[in-house]
């Protein structure tokens, strides 16, 4: 498994970004699949896979074994993460909360959907391993509080300084 994001079955780690380059999460996707085959459910439309092939030097054999989901609000999200299964894979999560700030959707729907989602990465860190990758939240209350929630269900909180693997791959944007 990858040491990096520490994906062991039993439990889950969220990984909070530097706020200064939270665009710069989907860079790390190809640098964790070099491992292993990958799911990546992507919740912020962060996956980008312009900057995966180039992670990745074009070898395919990267590039490939990444299943890649995408949901835009947040039942999407929720019904996702509930319908996908723990097995031998392990799971990428990208910018989980992003579906769940959408101040267009009532609070209380949002809340519940997040309370679904929290149950279901617990059932989902038996798998194989479990990431959550966030930036850091924006600045409101309801943002706030999502963030704090999804921090203490975590098995493990790291917070990163700096990124948790190489960009210098990235000056050529």
């Amino acid at each position: 498994m990858n040491k990096s994001l520490d994906l062991q079955p039993g439990y889950w780690s969220l990984h909070i970004l530097p706020h200064e380059n939270p665009k710069s999460m989907p860079f790390g996707v190809a640098t964790f699949a070099e491992h292993s085959p990958l799911i990546v459910l992507d919740c912020g439309r962060q996956y980008d896979t312009s900057l995966i092939a180039h992670a990745a030097h074009g070898r395919v054999e990267i590039a490939d074994p990444i299943d890649i989901q995408r949901r835009f609000i947040c039942s999407e999200t929720a019904r996702l993460i509930q319908e996908t299964p723990a097995g031998k894979t392990p799971i990428l999560i990208l910018d989980l909360l992003a579906t769940f700030y959408d101040e267009s959707v009532n609070i209380n729907t949002r809340k519940s959907h997040f309370v679904s989602v929290l149950f279901h990465l617990r059932r989902l860190s038996h798998g194989a391993g479990l990431a959550v990758i966030v930036p850091s939240p924006p600045p409101s209350f309801e943002a706030n509080f999502l963030f704090s929630r999804l921090g203490d269900a975590a098995s493990r909180v790291v917070i990163h300084k700096t990124l948790p693997y190489d960009t210098h791959y990235m000056k050529i944007f």
